[in-house]
């Protein structure tokens, strides 16, 4: 075998385990998996986020709840409170509901005012297969000052 013909057999061989264009291959598949993660991240965030709002509003309707001198009274304040809390947080739910349990207010007694809140988030909009939106309830419960109102 003459060099010409041994040169022309290295280049034939380079040219057909050559690794080019393997980059835009590695980008093709890489690139939505790294987006995907993202949007995940992306996700958790926005849950964790709105879990905090939750709560805030939670302990928020419970306080003012707890200040209430009567049932109806407590029940009215927590949930203006916890509405308000959570529209300043800028969360929006698709649909949300306030629960104060305050029967055991009584002036001149102490006692527990429980508040819960529940608001589903929408994550239609991350652009992940996920189902329409997650569900997240804060509960939280304050003590009743049994002087409150009292001369």
């Amino acid at each position: 075998m003459s060099r010409r013909a041994a040169a022309r057999g290295l280049r034939l061989r380079a040219q057909r385990w050559s690794d080019a264009g393997s980059v835009s291959v590695e980008a093709a598949v890489l690139v939505p998996g790294v987006l995907f993660v993202g949007l995940l991240i992306i996700a958790g965030a926005r849950i964790s986020s709105a879990q905090q709002a939750v709560d805030n509003a939670a302990a928020a309707a419970a306080r003012a709840a707890s200040l209430a001198r009567s049932p109806a009274a407590a029940h009215q304040a927590g949930t203006a409170v916890a509405r308000e809390r959570l529209g300043r947080e800028g969360l929006t739910c698709r649909t949300s509901s306030v629960s104060v349990d305050a029967g055991q207010i009584a002036v001149g007694r102490s006692g527990l005012v429980r508040a819960s809140v529940t608001c589903q988030v929408p994550l239609g909009d991350l652009a992940l297969p996920l189902p329409g939106g997650r569900t997240i309830t804060g509960t939280f419960t304050s003590p009743t000052d049994p002087y409150r109102g009292t001369p």
